[in-house]
């Protein structure tokens, strides 16, 4: 009886167990593989931590191009560009008290006189046309001679050495509408011109007290080809002429009416007393010289891209030439070259050029350059010495002072 006892408490027991065995199985299966259970769980954590290796790759990626596009940046960003004298100059505008030397944009040497500053509308390189004020808006243009720098635009004159050489010199040139370059004269020798040899056309230098003043011994065309004569032989390097016509009131700017029915003699008065007397000015004015005329010309030539037509053509396309109308200084656009305007054309202007013409003694006083009725930039015309009219001006040139 006993042992019938115990065999069914046995059976009991072993129901109960496999009961509780299947529970426990029914639970686990859920907890495994019910919805939310531990593979779903596994799941979603293996796919969070793939979303965050993504996520942080994507980050880092970010990272590294924005640091790289920061360094690239920097590597290609180019430091700021130096300025050269002129161009701080001409910005802040400084007057010199003294005449100081100073580098242009190519490491031009150019002399700014005491008692001017650059213009604001100057150029930066010397084949641009720097140009010079005064406390009154009076403003010259500094003409280079000997050899200066120039930009590969420039330099046509098959070197490309970045170089290009202005002598300062008389000059014998093509007749008009003839393109080329002109033959350097020695000093104030003889000129043949176009009537040579039926009216004994010859035009000389200045050499003689038709043209020069004698200031404390020392003869005006002198000292001013002494000053503006190249570095290389004890000179400045250049000088400055007119950047227009010279205007009544003894002005040379923009918008001036061109003084006319002046004399070559009071033309040349008037040059000369522009700045007599004003010791803050360390330069001397003058009546421009065939030397200056042609020296500026070429200078002209040079740096421009229609080249030495520029002396010769008698196009109003280039000039208020032959026009019949004339202009304020400045007041026509196109005779602008190199920072010079008026040279072209507009007027003839007075030199102290003269000319010995064998037929008409009383014709001794040159003029050059086109006008409103004809001519062209390297004419020579000759009138006697009381001659004026309305269609003659002049132009003054600027030289360096010794002392300053």
């Amino acid at each position: 009886m006993k042992e019938e006892q115990e065999r069914g408490i046995t059976l009991i027991a072993l129901v109960i167990t496999i009961v509780i065995l299947i529970i426990l199985a029914t639970v686990t299966l859920n907890v495994v593989l019910g919805e939310g259970g531990l593979i779903d769980r596994a799941q979603e954590g293996k796919q969070l931590t793939e979303q965050a290796q993504t996520d942080e790759q994507e980050e880092l990626t970010g990272a590294e191009e924005y640091i790289n596009g920061i360094l690239v940046g920097i590597g290609n960003q180019n430091p700021p560009e130096e300025k050269s004298e002129v161009a701080e100059a001409i910005e802040n505008g400084k007057k010199y008290t003294d005449t100081t030397p100073i580098k242009d944009d190519l490491e031009n040497t150019v002399y700014i006189p005491g008692g001017f500053h650059l213009a604001t509308d100057s150029g930066t390189k010397v084949e641009e046309g720097i140009v010079i004020e005064d406390d009154n808006g009076n403003q010259f243009v500094w003409i280079p001679t000997g050899t200066y720098n120039v930009t590969t635009e420039v330099d046509k004159d098959g070197t490309q050495d970045g170089k290009l050489t202005n002598e300062l010199t008389r000059r014998a040139w093509a007749d008009e509408n003839e393109e080329a370059e002109p033959t350097p004269v020695n000093g104030d020798e003889a000129i043949a011109g176009q009537y040579a040899v039926e009216n004994h056309e010859y035009y000389y230098g200045e050499g003689d007290s038709r043209s020069c003043t004698i200031v404390g011994g020392t003869n005006s065309i002198d000292a001013f080809l002494s000053r503006a004569k190249p570095v290389s032989e004890g000179g400045r390097g250049g000088f400055y002429i007119g950047r227009y016509e010279q205007g009544t009131g003894n002005v040379c700017k923009a918008g001036a009416n061109p003084y006319e029915l002046l004399t070559r003699d009071e033309a040349k008065q008037q040059a000369e007393a522009m700045y007599n007397g004003q010791s803050d000015i360390k330069a001397t004015s003058q009546l421009i010289s065939s030397y200056a005329w042609d020296t500026a010309l070429n200078f002209i030539c040079q740096t421009n891209e229609e080249g030495y037509l520029l002396a010769t053509t008698t196009d109003d396309n280039y000039g208020n030439i032959g026009t019949y109308n004339k202009t304020q200084t400045g007041g026509y656009p196109a005779d602008c070259y190199s920072n010079i305007y008026d040279f072209l054309g507009n007027c003839l202007e007075w030199t102290t050029e003269y000319s010995s013409n064998l037929s008409f003694d009383n014709f001794p006083c040159v003029s050059r350059g086109g006008n409103y009725g004809y001519n062209y930039a390297a004419f020579r015309g000759y009138y006697y010495t009381g001659f004026g009219d309305t269609y003659i001006s002049f132009r003054s040139q600027l030289y360096i002072n010794p002392e300053s």
